[in-house]
Formats: structure tokens, sequence, C-alpha cells
């Protein structure tokens, strides 16, 4: 499935008989097209905080559950956008990303329009030797995707600039995925003792110097910061990161994105994104790590309700919309506990309830609690 909308309609009609020299202008065009968008769904003109989340797909080989798994995805793609997401990272099998995109594009001149998708490059061992990058970053452009997550250094934690000239393949996979029409978001993973001792100056130079290594000029960067380790049961798991200063001159230039991956409750998120914020990021992207229980008991369906709720919370200005029961440790018990947190967001009339009746108190807990 063409991506129709990137390239006016008389490149699409001349392709046939244009040299490789034409061919090659149309794809900047695309690429500048991508770029556009990117820039307009990231960059925040009113200064408010931009929030992605982050969508991660399990793979599956099995056909009934594939259909399954592609009407969640269009439910959720559909439900982020009403939501006013600014854009979503994927992460999941080629047909989830063609079942995210199509929904999309179904939005096409309404409101809300559709949102654009960065799709997380990780291709097998098996799909590289069967095909090369190119045509795998070509696939993922047909099936309507705006840009792509790159991990420099495979995302093992960098700790000096030097450590940029060993990620040759990351910044061959940027140059790959410009010329397909992609905007590639590089994202760098440091350590809290790195980012810590970071002066604003020292942001810019990173920034800068991956540009220089990507041979481009970037739409945005994800900056991801490992907290210090720390035991599994330790209570301090939501500690405070020290975040970097951003400057305003560079956020102006390039989208400087963070990674939030606080679990989601007693009002962690919101406080966490306005941390990012008052640290000059331009935007959030909330990592699946925000979703308790997730990883251990994938669940598509409370997903496609979960992140619109999360999202309408934290671009809310009155911050007191999106409230329900949250227990501290629903990440540590396993399947049972993912049970009771899914009754207690559908109970609660949060993300809506089957009876349309809604309720915004804790009756059980006798206060007001969520995210807001």
């Amino acid at each position: 499935m063409l991506r129709k909308h990137l390239l006016p309609l008389p490149l699409l009609l001349f392709y046939g008989c244009f040299s490789t020299v034409h061919l090659s202008a149309a794809l900047s065009d695309q690429a500048q097209l991508t770029r556009g968008r990117l820039q307009q769904s990231l960059q925040s003109l009113a200064g408010k905080l931009t929030i992605s989340p982050e969508i991660v797909i399990p793979d599956t080989s099995d056909p009934t559950a594939i259909l399954l798994q592609n009407s969640a995805v269009q439910a959720i793609s559909g439900n982020i956008r009403a939501a006013k997401a600014n854009a979503a990272f994927l992460q999941g099998p080629m047909g989830t990303l063609q079942a995210f995109c199509s929904e999309q594009e179904m939005a096409r001149g309404n409101f809300p329009g559709p949102i654009p998708c960065i799709y997380d490059f990780r291709p097998s061992e098996a799909d590289m030797e069967t095909q090369d990058e190119k045509d795998l970053l070509s696939e993922v452009a047909e099936a309507g995707a705006d840009g792509i997550l790159v991990r420099i250094c495979d995302g093992n934690e960098v700790t000096c600039l030097e450590d940029l000239s060993s990620s040759s393949k990351s910044w061959a996979t940027c140059q790959a995925a410009l010329s397909c029409g992609l905007q590639p978001i590089p994202e760098l993973t440091v350590s809290q003792a790195t980012a810590s001792a970071w002066t604003s100056e020292d942001v810019t130079k990173w920034v800068e110097d991956i540009e220089s290594a990507a041979g481009l000029e970037l739409v945005s960067v994800l900056f991801t910061i490992n907290p210090a380790t720390a035991a599994e049961d330790d209570e301090e798991e939501f500690a405070e990161l020290v975040l970097p200063t951003i400057p305003k001159d560079l956020g102006k230039r390039v989208v400087v994105l963070g990674s939030v991956r606080t679990k989601a409750g007693e009002n962690r998120l919101n406080v966490e994104s306005a941390r990012f914020k008052a640290a000059g990021f331009t935007g959030a992207v909330l990592r699946n790590e925000c979703v308790p229980g997730y990883q251990s008991k994938p669940d598509l369906t409370i997903m496609s309700r979960f992140w619109p709720g999360i999202i309408a919370d934290l671009k809310s200005p009155k911050s007191k919309n999106f409230s329900f029961r949250s227990k501290n440790n629903m990440e540590k018990s396993g399947a049972t506990q993912w049970a009771n947190y899914q009754k207690d967001v559908l109970d609660s009339g949060s993300l809506g309830d089957p009876a349309e009746s809604f309720s915004v108190m804790d009756e059980e807990g006798g206060e007001y609690k969520g995210f807001a």
C-alpha cells in the first residue's frame, strides 16, 4: 500500500517515464514532506510539552491472533488520535504498522487528522539474510510510516562523544532511511551519571556531533536516561531522574524528545512530564514501561483505552479529568494484579463505562486520586 498523499499526483503519474535522476528528486520531495509532518506534530508552537506514546505489539504467527491484533491496533490508532497524541512510536510486526497507518490515513481530511508514526526499526537476522536494509526500509515507507527510530550503538549506553564513531551502522541506517523518504530519529541512551554531568553546552555538542556523524540535519532526537541500578523491589524505583537542561536555541532547531518511563499511577506521570517540560524538552515519549503490568500480560484492548486516557489527562488544561485507583505494587504481582488493575480502570468510569455512568471519586479510597 503506497502512501499516495506523500507525493504530488504529477510525480506519481510520471514515475514510469522519468529517469533515475527524477526518481531521486521525487524521493527527496517525499523526505521533505515527512520532515514537515514530524516538525509540525512534534514541535509545539504553544510551548506545551508534546506527548507521544510508545505502542509495543507482541509478535505472533497465529493467523487468527494476527487478525484480532490488527483490529486492536486500529482501535488504538483511532483512540490516541482522538486524544490528540502528537505522534506514535510503534514497535511490532510489519503487518501492525500497516494496520496502524491505514487507519490513520482514513482520517485524512477530517478533524482530528492523522498523526505521524515513527517505526521502531529492528530487523531480525533472518530479515537481513533475505533482504538488504534499504529494501526493508522501503517496505516501512510504503506501509505509511513517517520516520524510524534508530538506536545509537544498538541502544547501549554511550559515555563519551568518541563512542559515536563506533556506531557507523546506525549512521548508514539513517542515510538509507532518508533515501526512502523516512526521517531518522536517533535515540541516544546514557546513564544517570552521564546526563547529570551535562551542561546545556554539552547537550548542544552531543546533538551537533550526532548530526555530523549521521551526515544530516535532524528533525528530532530522543534522549533516554537510564536510572541508577536498583533492586527490583526497591521503592526508589520512581526516584526522579536528574535531567539536563535543553538550550532554547537548540530546541528551536531540533525537536528534543525525552523518554518518560515512570509507571502510571499516583500522579507520577503528570509530575514527571512537567519536569521534562521545565528542563526544556520539546516533547515526552511515554515508553512501554509506563504501563503497569503490560510486559507480563499484554492486553491491546485495555491499551486502546489506557493510552487515550493518559494522553487526554496530560494535555488537559484543568489536569483533573482522569482518575482511577492505582495500586503501587501492580507490577510486582503478575497476572492477578494486572487483572485487578483492568477492573479498577473499567469500574472507575475514567476510560468510559459500558453502562454510560461516570465517577471521578474513589469511594473505596475516600479521596480523589489519579494522574492529575
